[in-house]
């Protein structure tokens, strides 16, 4: 009990805190020097993105209710957006994604490739929503009306959305609609499909 009040939360890294690999123990994080956040911006993007849909998963397997975790899966979605966004167009200030999708289109224009605009109408939805990231943050009723979210289109729409950004981010184009045929038949697996095709690293 006397630990949990008086010790640390960030301590210098010790031998107590190493581990043969990620599933021994000791559990923990490590953060910067070479350890997030200062890796790529591409894998903070996936770690909100992941940590949204364990969310997901523990709902749809029932071991939470869904409203208990609505605000957080949201959040963390919008955020991860965001990020993902910027980490192509490079970093710019601003939590906007109407502008950013504005900006991710003239990025891609001057490359001479089009974004489709599947993605741009989904960025633009989500900032009529929630303009400038608070209205999952704050408990302010930033939201007018009431409006409702399948999770499971949520889910499949953001893993749609993973793969073009993704592969935006990594090659500098978007894939085929083959490909996201692909993912949507099997959107437990896209991860290991793109890597196989070489569409994410």
């Amino acid at each position: 009990m006397e630990d949990s009040m008086k010790r640390s939360l960030f301590e210098e890294p010790s031998a107590d805190s190493e581990r043969e690999d990620p599933w021994s123990g000791p559990k923990g994080f490590m953060f910067g020097g070479w350890s997030l956040p200062s890796g790529t911006t591409w894998e903070m993007v996936e770690q909100y993105f992941d940590a949204a849909n364990q969310l997901i998963q523990s709902i749809l397997s029932g071991k939470v209710e869904d409203y208990r975790l609505g605000t957080p899966v949201l959040f963390l979605f919008r955020h991860w957006l965001e990020l993902a966004v910027k980490s192509i167009i490079e970093p710019t200030r601003g939590h906007d994604l109407a502008k950013l999708s504005n900006k991710l289109v003239a990025y891609f224009a001057k490359r001479r490739i089009e974004v489709p605009k599947w993605v741009t109408c989904r960025l633009l939805e989500i900032a009529a929503i929630d303009p400038d990231s608070t209205a999952f943050r704050y408990a302010d009723g930033a939201i007018a009306g009431e409006i409702y979210v399948s999770l499971p289109h949520l889910r499949d729409s953001m893993t749609l959305m993973y793969v073009a950004l993704a592969s935006a981010s990594n090659k500098g184009v978007y894939p085929p609609e083959s490909l996201f045929t692909l993912i949507a038949d099997d959107p437990e697996s896209y991860r290991a499909n793109l890597s196989r095709m070489e569409w994410i690293s």
